[in-house]
């Protein structure tokens, strides 16, 4: 199995190893209605909730850990992304290819869920570039509190690509 989806959730493992609580806690209002924690934890149930399906059959990204742990303590979330890369490190490329339903709300003024088809991979895909979208909305929270953050946070894989082939 590439590397790469361990590699996105190690860019959060990396950020998260200099964050103190209080930071991962803060709410930056009115311009951020959630902390760098509850996106963080945001990222982890994706991933759970692929873990979950896989095991089920079903995927089912409604059902979520909402305001947990995760949230609110750096060394819980940072203990969770390891157990993700370890879930991730030990797949297989048979697994990735095995077909799976996948349930999602997709209506905004109304309770509506879709199931349809997908794979494993199609859905690590998803989750790491759902993940890499709230990073760049994290870069920003971080930004705003004075916190550095690694090369490449919160950038697209392409635009990685973009920026090094014309340097």
């Amino acid at each position: 199995m590439p590397n790469s989806y361990t590699d996105v959730v190690n860019q959060a493992i990396s950020l998260l190893d200099d964050l103190s609580n209080n930071e991962y806690q803060t709410l930056i209002t009115p311009h951020f209605a959630s902390s760098i924690g509850a996106h963080i934890r945001h990222i982890i149930d994706h991933f759970l909730a692929l873990q979950d399906g896989l095991a089920k059959g079903h995927i089912n990204y409604n059902v979520r850990h909402r305001h947990n742990q995760t949230e609110k303590f750096v060394d819980i979330a940072v203990q969770a992304l390891h157990d993700i890369n370890q879930w991730l490190s030990n797949l297989d490329e048979a697994i990735c290819q095995q077909t799976i339903l996948v349930t999602s709300e997709i209506d905004i003024s109304h309770t509506k869920s879709s199931t349809c088809s997908s794979t494993l991979e199609r859905e690590l895909v998803f989750v790491s570039s759902h993940a890499i979208h709230h990073y760049a909305l994290i870069r920003i929270m971080c930004s705003m509190q004075n916190i550095s953050v690694p090369d490449f946070f919160g950038y697209a894989p392409a635009t990685i690509t973009h920026i090094n082939r014309s340097a």
